[in-house]
């Protein structure tokens, strides 16, 4: 059932890398066909209709043209020409199959083996970077040719600027997307409204991280942030802070969620994000990310050129590949990711119990809509004076953790999209042994909150949430002035 809508969209990207080259090839098949029907009237007119139908084999520029006399003949010219342009849609044809193909073959392998996916993307990304220049540049000579030849058979007018503009910008848009795709080298880093926590700020909060390493058998983190987000990851990649940069192994935790948790519900959740680093998965996100945003960087380029000028639309084959390639990988890579969630899930069940990271997991899941309603009540609406995010995003999911039975959306997500990275709660609570109405029973708010193992807890969500209600204050005048712009455009219309 699943596989005939993936089978019909990969029909759909076949069609659309064969699109350009078979109107190339149909290009030259008509303009062969008219010049030979030209030849064939004026036989007629010449010879008369019974004589002229008596030599119609011989009556074909495919014979005359190999005539040493009629080579330089300008019919012959256009129809060697109409035979260059047929070829080379062939030619093009396979180029843009056997880019899939190969990104197929890669992507297969990558799904068999974790360890070799890094290497096997960046192969894919590297033959379609390559594959993308040599065939925009081809595409964009064959499209110009053709359009060039059709002009110059049929119409008998060639509109030299107009052929000039997609000669160039098909050229300079393969250039530019295969560029991008090879461009992997940069180096990574990742953004986040966030505060780093020195061990001399929260000597406390660091001495259990400490002490969850040594359980779990990896050196602790050279950073430790908080973030206002309901979100914890670990990351070995330079983290850009308000204020600072941060680089090696960084933890990022989340405020509002160490309003909800306890001291065990935190220890499990620092044990799942630290086997992360036990299994080297931060160091495998590292070697992969760098060709995926290269492979999603050139899409985006393409998709951007297409719509500012029509005239590249030599390049629309090369839209299709990178989309593949992106999924393929993505698709891979999320079904090894959710198996090392279930890894790492099962490192935090033995340091601090199954039934504490369960509880924390569900104090994630109801702290992502808190955190969504105080985004659209307190900063969006432009709140003067927010209340500090930590604690308010937590009161609200504390609300939500009232009811006796867990919310219907809770229990609803039963099956993973594909690209997910994480598996469904459901999902990841049978892993553990856990039924869903048992947690749910024991997700309370803590007595003690984790938060108290922080510092200055309140002087840092006040600080934050000025920082978001700033950044939203921003936001909204450009929006504002957007509108204005646009408005302002329309009136002149």
């Amino acid at each position: 059932m699943v596989e005939q809508p993936q089978n019909r969209s990969h029909l759909g990207l076949v069609l659309v890398v064969l699109l350009l080259p078979a109107l190339v090839w149909l290009s030259g098949t008509c303009v062969r066909s008219e010049l030979n029907a030209r030849l064939f009237a004026t036989a007629q007119n010449e010879l008369g209709a019974f004589r002229a139908n008596a030599l119609r084999d011989q009556l074909r520029l495919e014979s005359l043209c190999q005539l040493p006399a009629a080579r330089d003949h300008t019919l012959c010219a256009y129809f060697a020409a109409a035979g260059w342009l047929q070829t080379g849609g062939i030619l093009t044809g396979l180029l843009g199959l056997g880019l899939l193909g190969f990104v197929a073959h890669r992507a297969s392998q990558a799904r068999q083996s974790r360890e070799r996916l890094p290497a096997l993307f960046r192969q894919a990304v590297r033959a379609t970077g390559i594959g993308a220049a040599l065939l925009g540049l081809a595409l964009s000579v064959l499209v110009t040719g053709s359009l060039a030849l059709l002009m110059a058979v049929f119409v008998e007018r060639i509109w030299v600027g107009f052929l000039l503009g997609i000669l160039l910008l098909g050229g300079y848009a393969a250039l530019r997307t295969a560029a991008t795709a090879l461009a992997w080298g940069k180096p990574l880093e990742h953004q986040e409204i966030a505060v780093s926590l020195t061990r001399e700020q929260a000597p406390t909060l660091w001495r259990l991280v400490d002490e969850v390493a040594r359980t779990v058998g990896t050196a602790p983190p050279d950073n430790l942030v908080l973030t206002l987000e309901p979100n914890c990851y670990a990351i070995e990649v330079p983290v850009i802070l308000p204020n600072q940069r941060v680089t090696g192994r960084t933890l990022c935790l989340s405020l509002p969620l160490l309003h909800l948790w306890d001291e065990r519900e935190l220890r499990a959740v620092v044990a799942h994000e630290l086997a992360h680093f036990h299994g080297e998965d931060t160091r495998y996100s590292r070697e992969y990310a760098p060709a995926l945003r290269a492979a999603a960087e050139a899409l985006e380029t393409l998709r951007a050129t297409l719509d500012r000028d029509a005239r590249a639309v030599a390049v629309l084959p090369l839209l299709p590949i990178f989309s593949f390639t992106v999924e393929r990988f993505t698709l891979a890579t999320a079904a090894h990711s959710r198996e090392r969630e279930f890894a790492a899930d099962g490192v935090a069940a033995r340091v601090a119990g199954a039934l504490h990271f369960a509880t924390a997991l569900l104090k994630v899941a109801v702290a992502v809509p808190a955190w969504s309603l105080y985004l659209e009540r307190a900063v969006e609406n432009g709140a003067a004076d927010p209340p500090p995010a930590g604690a308010a995003v937590a009161w609200l999911a504390a609300q939500a953790m009232q009811t006796p039975q867990p919310p219907d959306w809770l229990a609803r997500e039963r099956t993973a999209h594909p690209v997910d990275t994480h598996p469904p709660l459901h999902t990841r609570l049978d892993a553990l042994g856990v039924d869903l109405a048992q947690a749910w029973r024991a997700t309370v708010p803590a007595a003690v909150p984790a938060a108290a193992l922080v510092g200055p807890v309140d002087a840092i969500d006040r600080d934050l949430t000025s920082l978001i209600a700033r950044l939203s204050q921003l936001l909204r005048v450009v929006r504002q002035g957007t509108r204005g712009a646009t408005t302002g455009r329309s009136a002149q219309k």
